[in-house]
């Protein structure tokens, strides 16, 4: 029989870039799509275009 590697990867929070999902909402243990502050973000067009403007400037941070 042959071990099976697994490796865990820890969901980023789409709202915190470089941030895990758990740190403002622990039972997010899956990703984003178990938050309902990201929910909330989403169903907002003006929250979620705030979002993606802060998602930009941090990938352009480095």
């Amino acid at each position: 029989m042959t071990a099976v590697r697994t490796r865990t990867v820890a969901a980023e929070c789409p709202l915190r870039p470089g941030h895990p999902c758990t740190l403002c909402h622990p039972e997010a243990h899956l990703g984003p799509q178990d938050c309902p502050t990201v929910a909330l973000v989403r169903d907002d067009p003006e929250l979620a275009a705030e979002a993606a403007r802060l998602r930009a400037l941090a990938r352009a941070a480095g």
